[in-house]
């Protein structure tokens, strides 16, 4: 039977206005992997928050969540390299190379990434993920130091020739799968692809061209998080899901876990015959 790999992200930088449960500290974001994995998880994907919900560099912060979710299950842990142009990517690398143990896996947002968030209406705050090419190759050779896995992730055409750039250049390998990120919709402020089936359709073929081998594993945002999932279940492709992408459930009703959405994805997964895959055979499929 084939196999769904669920990744479930846990908080991003999701605060708790909307869902009082998105995790901040090591150990709620250990028991919400837990949840995650007693649902059907197989990899957890989650970034260093402060105890009041700030974002967070501290590399000792990801040191605990690591222990403490590896004290209990063998998930695949996922950290982040994502920064504001206001941190220095020094910053970045230390999270990357001072943890006592190596992180399973790190996400390569290969570009800049532009965001115009809305804050007081008719204004937004414009918001600069950046990566660099010298960037880009620092965080990769830190990783291959450390024995780390690099996950390559396409927000839009340009990111995914940004990765064959990158494979060309021989800074990357060829990738066994590339993370497929969607927007909401047009207008969402996001300049990335939006979430609608043609956006999915096209970039998944694109990834079919140039890396014929790699797999998908996809998620939208917002309103296009359930659509990207449905489209990537069904086409053979694998899913994140979570509370930094989406707060609410299909019915509107506010996740009280993590683990709801996964739940979600199983049944999903079942439906079109696909079992969820255990951490050993997302390691197998998408990293060993």
């Amino acid at each position: 039977m084939d196999k769904l790999v669920i990744k479930a992200c846990l908080n991003g930088i999701r605060d708790r206005s909307v869902a009082t449960n998105v995790p901040y500290t090591p150990r709620e974001v250990a028991d919400e992997a837990m949840r995650c994995a007693d649902a059907g998880a197989a990899m957890v994907h989650f970034h260093a928050r402060t105890d009041d919900g700030g974002i967070s560099y501290d590399a000792a912060w990801y040191a605990e969540t690591d222990r403490l979710i590896r004290a209990e299950s063998d998930l695949i842990l996922n950290h982040t390299t994502v920064r504001t142009e206001d941190v220095a990517l020094a910053r970045v690398l230390a999270t990357i190379a001072d943890t006592p143990e190596p992180v399973d896996a790190i996400a390569l947002n290969p570009g800049y990434l532009v965001l115009h968030l809305a804050r007081q209406e008719p204004s937004r705050e414009t918001l600069v993920i950046p990566n660099s090419y010298a960037d880009l190759v620092a965080i990769v050779d830190v990783c291959k130091r450390r024995r780390i896995f690099v996950e390559p992730t396409a927000l839009d055409t340009g990111f995914l020739s940004a990765i064959v750039m990158l494979v060309e250049d021989g800074i990357l390998p060829q990738p066994s799968y590339v993370l497929l990120e969607f927007g909401a919709r047009f207008g969402d402020g996001f300049q990335v692809m939006p979430g609608n089936r043609r956006s999915y359709r096209y970039l998944r073929d694109c990834l079919s061209e140039v890396f014929p081998r790699a797999l998908a594993l996809a998620h939208g945002i917002e309103q296009s998080v359930f659509d990207i999932a449905e489209m990537a279940v069904a086409d053979g492709s694998h899913v994140r899901v979570g509370y930094e992408d989406r707060a609410t459930l299909a019915d509107g009703a506010v996740a009280q876990s993590n683990a709801d959405f996964v739940q979600w994805a199983v049944a999903r997964g079942r439906a079109e015959g696909r079992e969820p895959a255990t951490p050993a055979e997302a390691r197998t499929l998408l990293i060993d």
